[in-house]
């Protein structure tokens, strides 16, 4: 991928989706174990994990666009 220039707003902005995913996985999810409906708030914290997953997976792509060819 030689012709390839990054977006720093794209990495920036991914940066900060994986930060949120982290965050929501590892901190958010053992903290509600403790409360007695938390399959209710797991699926629909699941739900947001896979959305953002798929917001990553998106930036990522538009990261490393190819530059308009001039012509």
């Amino acid at each position: 991928m030689a012709g390839c220039r990054i977006n720093i707003f794209y990495l920036i902005s991914l940066i900060c989706t994986l930060i949120l995913i982290a965050y929501v996985w590892l901190i958010f999810i053992p903290q509600i174990d403790a409360y007695a409906d938390t399959f209710e708030i797991k699926t629909i914290l699941i739900i947001i994990i896979i959305l953002l997953s798929a917001a990553a997976a998106i930036q990522f792509f538009l990261l490393m666009r190819p530059p308009p060819s001039e012509e």
